[in-house]
């Protein structure tokens, strides 16, 4: 099955209210298959995801919530009681981002794999127009409204004690927070990890530079400032490639509160302190980055 016949299959299993379409369909989809691979170490792993619970837009094709899943939700849920169940613990810090959530949600579903819980949120790449209230009157696919999957981990293991490398110390607050609900949340092209982290801006930026001289450089230039030690405690943690950004967490730029700021860099250069407050850019900047919006 192609894109363009999976996109059509995805139509049709939404409008009927179709879990069993539904349950094959998420097996196939990309992310879902790199997660299998990073958990088993391998891509087939996808294919033997079961769908544990399912809320639609409008409530057909319901499948009652599995009670042993980190996030409880209750078993007769609908799509906004759920997302708002699921969200409950951090709502007052990012009323803009769940907006976004209810907006363009149009399906939960809760998956295992490798003895693990996966939150799949449904939703419209690329829409164009308002969304029914109802799937059963969703248009029919052409080239635009395909299908995309949000997937949402399970909640992180580590304590408030807990020392993450590249930190050197606990989860700040607010990324705790926000890790409590989902330790991270990947599409085909999107990747914020909050308890599982791999470089900084420095270690990445003198990747790039390898072999060169800093002082073929201007002082003001990236990579002189890599080399100066500005950028290592600049720790990522996450990518948007269709945005060609990364972000991250300023270890050493905090609010009041103690939570990092959050950095970026992308084809515009690399954002200078302060950054932006680790909340604000969850409520403000993360719908664009997920939905467009």
């Amino acid at each position: 099955m192609d894109t363009e016949e999976t996109d059509h299959a995805w139509r049709t299993v939404l409008t009927d209210g179709d879990r069993v379409g539904v349950e094959q369909l998420l097996r196939r989809d990309t992310r879902l298959a790199l997660l299998g691979n990073e958990w088993s170490g391998s891509l087939e792993t996808a294919k033997t995801a079961e769908l544990r619970g399912l809320v639609l837009l409008g409530g057909d094709g319901g499948v009652p919530f599995a009670a042993d899943s980190p996030w409880r939700i209750p078993a007769g849920a609908g799509l906004a009681e759920a997302l708002e169940d699921v969200w409950a613990p951090v709502a007052g810090n990012c009323p803009g981002f769940l907006t976004a959530l209810r907006a363009e949600v149009v399906g939960l579903a809760l998956v295992a794999m490798e003895g693990r819980y996966l939150l799949g949120y449904l939703h419209l790449a690329d829409r164009e127009g308002e969304l029914p209230r109802d799937l059963k009157d969703l248009a029919p696919y052409t080239e635009w409204d395909s299908l995309a999957v949000l997937w949402g981990t399970a909640p992180t293991r580590l304590g408030r004690t807990d020392v993450v490398p590249l930190m050197d110390g606990p989860l700040p607050g607010g990324v705790r927070d926000l890790a409590a609900v989902h330790a991270s949340l990947t599409s085909y092209d999107f990747d914020l990890r909050l308890d599982l982290f791999t470089t900084t801006l420095g270690a990445t930026t003198l990747a790039d530079y390898e072999g060169e001289d800093p002082a073929d450089y201007e002082p003001d230039e990236d990579f002189v400032r890599a080399v100066n030690g500005e950028f290592d405690r600049w720790v990522r943690f996450c990518t948007c490639h269709s945005a060609a950004e990364a972000y991250f967490l300023d270890m050493d730029d905090r609010d009041s509160d103690g939570v990092p700021r959050v950095a970026s860099s992308g084809i515009d250069g690399t954002s200078e302190r302060p950054g932006e407050p680790f909340w604000d850019w969850i409520d403000q900047a993360l719908p664009s980055l997920l939905f467009g919006v």
